[in-house]
């Protein structure tokens, strides 16, 4: 497709599932050999490092830390920045989908599955709250995935839908605890029902909310929404970003 467009420069990259998969090097392999892209794995302080990249292109940031949170099906990646800085990165593999395989919740979620996935992620981003506790940020930037989802949701409820070429839109931490509150004791059915939230994302997004949720505990009141990530940051750099 981006050839059919006229991209001249088509590259690929690898994230959490090729740099965890044991044939990793064969779906690489394939890819060349079928479409002429090549694939580069990335490591997840890369990946981190290039989402941050893209979401400068679509978030203003200022002179207080900032935190970047990127849920994708196989890791999370978390970023604290400034205007001037990058100042900590991190990639945890706790994507939705991976917490989706671990936990096999029940349709709908039960309250004790959701203190459950909630005690998990406690313990393994420690080392994430160690950081928000040292710089206090109080300002959450999700980047596409999950958020691009959430951003629909807030809209529909507020006011108009996003316009299709809407790259940001800010919300407080009220607005998500209601759509939170709304959405993550419902059915598989019910969550497929609604337009804003695409198929491939009506199984995993109670674990996204989750995530979101326990992150928002340490001090966050106001969330921004970056449509732009990986791809966006990626992007910028083969075109000249940043020399």
């Amino acid at each position: 497709m981006a050839r059919t467009r006229g991209a001249g420069d088509v590259r690929g990259f690898g994230t959490s599932a090729l740099r965890n998969a044991r044939n990793a090097d064969r779906f690489i392999q394939a890819a060349r050999t079928h479409h002429d892209v090549g694939v580069q794995v990335i490591p997840g302080e890369e990946e981190a490092a290039l989402i941050l990249d893209g979401v400068r292109q679509a978030v203003t940031f200022t002179g207080k830390p900032m935190l970047v949170m990127d849920i994708g099906g196989g890791s999370i990646e978390f970023i604290l920045a400034t205007d001037k800085a990058l100042m900590w990165k991190r990639s945890f593999e706790l994507g939705a989908t991976r917490l989706l395989e671990r936990f096999h919740p029940s349709d709908p979620i039960t309250l004790e599955e959701h203190f459950r996935i909630g005690a998990y992620l406690d313990a393994q981003l420690e080392p994430l709250f160690a950081v928000m506790d040292r710089h206090w940020p109080t300002t959450l930037v999700g980047s596409a995935g999950a958020f691009d989802t959430l951003a629909a949701l807030v809209a529909e409820e507020q006011g108009p839908p996003l316009a299709p070429g809407a790259v940001t839109s800010t919300f407080d931490h009220a607005v998500f605890d209601q759509l939170k509150e709304r959405l993550l004791y419902t059915t598989r059915a019910q969550r497929a029902a609604l337009p804003a939230i695409p198929d491939f994302r009506v199984d995993t997004l109670p674990l996204g909310l989750i995530a979101i949720e326990r992150v928002l505990l340490h001090g966050i009141e106001e969330l921004r929404w970056s449509r732009y990530a990986l791809k966006e940051g990626a992007a910028w750099r083969m075109l000249g970003g940043g020399r």
